[in-house]
């Protein structure tokens, strides 16, 4: 004997109860989280690093700091080959990145920034989300007599 026959419903409840189970299943598949959409960089601009490397400026955002006023310019970086960390030859690549394309978006700005923060990455991913299995690389500079001067992070 099954445990169902042993369930005493009549076979209208046993309809009832199918329909039950068959639209909880379906609210559940139309519940179901299918993961976010992919991120893509918005700005889609070809680099060549003079590394070397081919790149794409992904994003240029002004970051307001909490419990502080300061602001952050921070330039994200696709770097698809980006090296390992302890083989990292990216310094003159950062630097590059802040002299040429920080610098003159930070004179554009209404209030100079605080600090530029270049960040290479090797595959495009949320600003301020984690990112495992995402190489990255991140510099700092504060803005001194018109260059970019490197920060120890």
């Amino acid at each position: 004997m099954s445990v169902l026959s042993r369930i005493p419903l009549s076979p209208v409840g046993w309809v009832a109860l199918g329909v039950l189970g068959l639209g909880a299943t379906g609210a559940a598949l139309l519940l179901w989280p299918r993961g976010a959409a992919p991120f893509s960089c918005p700005l889609d601009a070809a680099l060549s690093l003079p590394s070397g490397q081919a790149a794409m400026l992904c994003e240029v955002l002004p970051e307001p700091q909490p419990f502080t006023a300061d602001v952050w310019l921070v330039l994200r970086v696709l770097v698809p080959d980006l090296p390992p960390a302890d083989l990292d030859g990216t310094h003159a690549d950062h630097d590059w990145i802040c002299r040429d394309l920080g610098l003159p978006r930070a004179a554009a700005m209404d209030a100079p920034p605080d600090r530029i923060v270049v960040q290479l990455m090797s595959a495009p991913f949320p600003r301020g989300e984690a990112a495992p299995g995402i190489r990255q690389s991140i510099e700092a500079y504060t803005i001194a007599t018109g260059s970019c001067m490197w920060e120890l992070l």
